[in-house]
């Protein structure tokens, strides 16, 4: 979990990366693209107002669906998850839409065949609460909100199981009759092992056995590692435009420090318009915006996860373990109409043992200037043919809609991933800011380790919004190709630039379908109405 290596080795022992969720069961073929109605038929937030969820493919009634209901020692209790087999439970997130604090659902998690749960707890105290683990394991994002319900409530404890799992929820059924009732939205992402990989199940002394490792564990994940000796250093380097500024290494070695801080007349136009290129024994994987690659999209806010992070002074800095084999080329170039000055900049590598399981670094980005999100339709962020890990994405955009009605909310749409060009996708989300592990649209700014929201004026208003997610232990592996769509799904056409950057690792001879442009990244940004 804490070894930021692992994630560019084929993993071994395999294992394959699924997700159960709340999504909408009505969504069963994905050719069946016909128009939905519009998403409400009258003012967003009146009760007498009837909702309408869409249709086909894109259908929206993605809360409280279960695999079945069981009846056990006289309760009902409704199915979310089931696998069997060797695996482990990697990233849990939920949401209990509207339910007051006083009406409470028990999760309850059996393993390995026994009767017996060896979790039964208050789902407010085991997802984003500490009943069960405290931070940064168990955490809310963001960590304030204007309701305590408007919160997305993340676990991300490793609970690993040797023969079988079940996760059950006791609620919905107890509190259906209640005003104000909207469900239960959740999310579990979890890894399948070969039957025989020996797996240590989860028990009710695990927690206690682990102390001193999860303590650990959290230092690691929640503060950055102190650098020394840096090997590469430079400071007031000026790039015209058109220019570009290069290092290159030498040798068998991974990178696995990359920080800079820039200075321009227009800051935001910078972020995007410089971009940094990678190529790795001759062959360039990495092209995407700087402001992107480190997460903040155009817009300079202070965010930390574990993979990346910026400072209140503007100072970026990266941790992606990035190897080679003989030699890489780091550039920064600028594609726009100014000068830029690197104020700092830092490249730390080690040497390393290239393998057969090693693999390379790669990052994409694509926009589409005023998308029309009243359209209901499935944007590519990435689609790859060979073999390698998918580890993460940032989503960078603008939304234009000028709201009065509270209609604002860009991000209904889902997630849907397949992986070796499945038919039907492995992971099936509930809503865009879900799979980015906050909810309900909050505009506040939070951080953790696998999330983080650097800016979420467009959330709300009309501006730039930046969301990140990384994939710690939830890293997908693809054998023969991997495609990522998101759904664009908004109430009103509301023209929105649209901007997913990707990051994975891949083989040699791997091939994604994004393009650079260099139009794009030099396109004038826009931060508010014009």
């Amino acid at each position: 979990m804490t070894d930021r290596k692992t994630l560019s080795l084929w993993p071994e022992p395999f294992y394959q990366t699924s997700q159960a969720s709340s999504y909408s069961r009505k969504s069963v073929n994905k050719d069946n693209m016909e128009a939905d109605a519009n998403y409400f038929t009258g003012n967003y937030g009146d009760k007498d107002t009837p909702r309408d969820w869409g249709q086909g493919w894109f259908e929206n009634h993605d809360f409280s669906q279960y695999i079945r209901t069981e009846l056990n020692q006289g309760r009902k209790e409704d199915v979310m998850f089931e696998d069997f087999g060797p695996g482990a439970i990697v990233r849990f997130w939920a949401v209990y839409g509207g339910i007051p604090d006083e009406y409470g659902g028990i999760y309850r998690l059996y393993i390995d065949g026994n009767p017996i749960p060896v979790i039964e707890m208050y789902h407010k105290n085991m997802v984003g609460g500490a009943g069960l683990v405290g931070k940064p394991f168990s955490f809310f994002a963001p960590e304030k909100a204007e309701n305590d319900t408007w919160r997305g409530r993340n676990l991300i404890l490793p609970i690993p199981y040797a023969k079988s799992c079940k996760i059950t929820y006791d609620g919905e059924h107890k509190y259906s009759h209640i005003e104000g009732w909207k469900g239960h939205y959740y999310q579990i992402n979890y890894r399948s092992y070969a039957q025989g990989t020996e797996v240590e199940s989860f028990n009710t002394n695990t927690l206690k056995t682990y102390n001193r490792e999860l303590k650990e564990a959290a230092k690691i994940l929640t503060h950055s590692p102190e650098r020394l000796n840096v090997k590469i250093q430079e400071s007031g380097i000026r790039v015209k435009p058109g220019k570009s500024f290069k290092k290159k290494i030498m040798g068998s070695a991974m990178i696995d420090f990359f920080q800079t801080r820039i200075k321009a007349h227009n800051m935001e136009q910078a972020l995007r318009s410089t971009v940094v290129s990678i190529t790795f024994d001759g062959e360039e994987t990495v092209w995407c915006p700087l402001g992107q690659f480190f997460g903040i999209g155009y817009v300079s806010r202070p965010h930390q996860t574990y993979y990346t992070k910026v400072d209140a002074s503007g100072l970026m800095s990266s941790y992606w373990a990035m190897p080679f084999e003989k030699e890489a080329e780091v550039k920064l170039i600028n594609y726009g109409d100014q000068e830029i000055i690197l104020e700092e900049l830092a490249l730390d590598h080690r040497p390393n043992e290239w393998t057969d399981l090693s693999m390379y670094f790669h990052a994409t980005w694509n926009e589409t200037r005023s998308l029309d999100t009243k359209l209901r339709s499935d944007y590519n962020y990435v689609s790859i043919v060979g073999k390698g890990i998918y580890v993460g994405d940032n989503l960078t955009l603008y939304n234009s809609f000028p709201d009065t009605t509270g209609i604002n909310w860009w991000g209904e749409g889902d997630e849907k991933i397949y992986v070796d060009f499945e038919a039907f996708p492995s992971h099936f989300g509930t809503g865009t800011e879900d799979y980015y592990c906050y909810a309900y649209c909050r505009p506040q700014p939070f951080s953790s380790p696998i999330a983080s929201q650097p800016i979420g004026e467009g959330n709300k208003t009309p501006g730039v919004t930046s969301n990140n997610r990384q994939r710690i232990l939830d890293g997908i592996p693809f054998s023969k190709g991997f495609s990522f769509d998101m759904e664009i799904w908004h109430p009103h056409r509301a023209p929105m630039d649209f901007s997913p950057a990707t990051f994975y690792y891949a083989f040699r001879g791997s091939q994604d379908n994004i393009e650079k442009d260099i139009s794009g990244v030099s396109h004038k940004v826009r931060l508010h109405l014009e």
